[in-house]
């Protein structure tokens, strides 16, 4: 890992080093404060607002996701929450939630991070696309008047964010350090389901899931439908036992299988169902579930939560039938800007379906940062970087054993 000094433009995104200064406002007139998640309850309703006024829309981190995945995973989570003017011009300008996640390996974290997990692998706070600059110039101050620095998992290294945030670091002087990166797969917005499919999938491939599906039928009864807002709730339900039956399930890993989890999900769930900004595609064989993607989404900008599928009729290929209908389906509703796929990088489904993809990394931003970087940042980032290079590894080794 090395950094060297590199510019960071305007349409790119993070770049390893310090690039050239620019004039950013310095923060004046954002008020920067630290709540604990009772305190920040009462905010919800501007906080949903911010989801869709943000440089970069993250449902993520949203109040009717964040606030039980950290009551669940870092209760001693810092929330940094921003507000900008005085009076009824008063408004909710930024949310980011730290926390110092223990590694594994017996490691623990140097830095605090920017909350994010396997539940939750993508990383953006919200921070209000106007005057983004200067709002995160002053949450960057915030967190260095006690941090030597912070630690953004999960970034999508080229979004509109990670652009933002060199160019604050490039005026503060602070030093960004990309340790890790990678690819996976997402779905842009334009055209039709139909064009898609025709531009890329191939004609081979579209006749043979049409034959599989109509071998399925042959089976029994199919239907596939989609389930919004408050129906979620009992289709949920359905989705747990569906993924507890598989893989998962053998494994222990699946969502109902950990009371916490299991509750953690029911709760973001039921936020997300009232607010209006969840949907499950479903295929029913019989009145039974067959197969279920679950997405969550504000705005234009979606995510592909959890999927499962009954794999006593694998040879159907239900989880790929369900992820075509959805994908069919985002693409003729409109307006859809991209849906992130939230998947390891070599995901066989996901890549092979969905040509587009998102640059992700690991980015720790060192302040103050002189022309050598403290120790402890250094160390930071070379801990961090082994930790993640390792658990890649041994994240493929598994996938490879298990086909």
């Amino acid at each position: 890992m090395t950094s060297t000094r590199t510019s960071a433009t305007d349409a790119g995104g993070v770049t390893d080093g310090v690039a050239p200064a620019s004039r950013i406002p310095s923060g004046h007139g954002v008020e920067v404060r630290e709540l604990s998640l009772v305190e920040a309850v009462p905010l919800r309703p501007a906080w949903n607002e911010l989801v869709a006024r943000a440089v970069e829309p993250n449902i993520l981190h949203g109040p009717d996701f964040l606030i039980p995945a950290l009551e669940a995973f870092a209760p001693n989570a810092r929330l940094l929450i921003a507000h900008r003017g005085e009076g009824p011009a008063r408004r909710l300008v930024a949310v980011m939630a730290l926390w110092t996640p223990r590694l594994g390996f017996g490691l623990t974290a140097r830095l605090p991070s920017v909350f994010s997990n396997e539940y939750a692998p993508l990383g953006t706070p919200l921070v209000d696309a106007d005057r983004a600059e200067e709002i995160l110039t002053a949450l960057v101050a915030a967190i260095a008047r006690r941090d030597g620095g912070v630690v953004f998992r999960y970034l999508p290294l080229d979004g509109a964010f990670a652009a933002a945030l060199g160019r604050v670091a490039a005026v503060s002087g602070h030093r960004l350090i990309v340790v890790e990166s990678h690819a996976r797969a997402c779905l842009g917005g334009g055209g039709g389901g139909g064009a898609f499919l025709q531009d890329h999938v191939s004609r081979k491939r579209r006749k043979e899931w049409r034959r599989l599906w109509r071998r399925l039928a042959e089976t029994g009864p199919i239907r596939a439908s989609i389930v919004r807002g408050a129906e979620a709730r009992a289709a949920f339900a359905d989705f747990l036992v569906l993924e507890a039956s598989g893989w998962k399930g053998r494994r222990r890993t699946a969502l109902v299988q950990n009371t916490d989890v299991s509750r953690f999900a029911e709760r973001v769930v039921d936020g997300l169902a009232e607010s209006g900004r969840i949907v499950l595609d479903r295929i029913d064989r019989g009145g039974q579930p067959l197969a279920m993607l679950i997405c969550f989404g504000a705005e234009g900008h979606w995510v592909s939560w959890k999927t499962a599928y009954d794999e006593a009729f694998a040879a159907f290929s239900p989880g790929a039938q369900v992820l075509l209908r959805a994908t069919t389906r985002f693409l003729d509703e409109g307006e859809l800007v991209e849906v992130d796929s939230l998947a390891v990088e070599d995901h066989p489904l996901m890549n092979h379906l969905w040509p587009d993809r998102r640059r992700i990394g690991t980015v720790v931003v060192g302040f103050p940062a002189p022309v050598r970087l403290p120790l402890r940042i250094r160390l930071a980032a070379t801990e961090l970087g082994a930790y993640l290079a390792l658990r890649r590894f041994a994240g493929r080794l598994r996938r490879r054993l298990s086909r």
